[in-house]
């Protein structure tokens, strides 16, 4: 059974269009360039089918690093002063200074703020980074089911996918099948060692000359 990456199997109908399921399959792939069986593809797709694919928390980003691999983005918290209010039945979040008491508001607080940068090294080019985003799954992270009109794509893409397949076979097949026609007949004709000639005559560079004499008793072959 072939193996197949993501780019190859989504080339042959096998994964669904919605762009929030393939990034569900990548995540469980390992990353766009790994390696699963067909049959692997194919139950991943059923179980999206069946109970719906994940989505994704968040998207981080890979950054190009100088040795041409990518690192994950680093994380950074600090403290942000402010207020948080409730009015309505909602609460607020205001930033600002942390004296005196906000109006409908509570005592002076803050929150704590987390923010993404790049690795040190991190590459630049035309003063940008170079990166890449990657779809972030939690362990908790929520299935949303596909609609009618995407698990009609899905079918569809797999009854294509399935006729390619049949395609290329058939004509891997037939390859192989004049290939071998073509060298059966060569091997054919060809003379193997110890054979004679079909013309009955000596092979060149074995024997004489064919004239033979006698020298006090001896046989002589030119």
């Amino acid at each position: 059974m072939a193996a197949l990456d993501f780019g190859m199997a989504l080339a042959r109908g096998m994964l669904p269009k919605a762009a929030n399921a393939q990034k569900d399959l990548i995540d469980l792939a390992g990353g766009r360039n790994v390696f699963k069986s067909e049959d692997w593809w194919n139950k991943a797709v059923d179980k999206q089918i069946s109970k719906g694919y994940r989505e994704s928390e968040r998207t981080a980003k890979d950054y190009l690093m100088p040795s041409g691999e990518y690192q994950r983005e680093q994380t950074q918290t600090s403290f942000q002063s402010g207020r948080w209010t409730t009015w309505g039945g909602m609460t607020y979040f205001t930033p600002g200074p942390s004296y005196g008491l906000p109006y409908f508001g509570g005592p002076p607080s803050g929150r704590t703020v987390t923010s993404y940068v790049a690795p040190e090294g991190a590459v630049k080019q035309g003063g940008q980074f170079v990166t890449r985003d990657i779809a972030i799954f939690g362990e908790s992270a929520k299935r949303k089911d596909f609609t009618a009109g995407q698990l009609s794509d899905i079918e569809s893409a797999a009854r294509r996918g399935a006729q390619q397949a049949k395609r290329t076979s058939a004509e891997s097949q037939a390859t192989k099948r004049r290939l071998a026609r073509a060298t059966g007949g060569l091997m054919g004709k060809a003379r193997q060692p110890g054979d004679e000639p079909s013309t009955g005559l000596p092979a060149l560079g074995e024997g004489g000359l064919g004239i033979t004499g006698s020298i006090l008793g001896g046989g002589i072959k030119l």
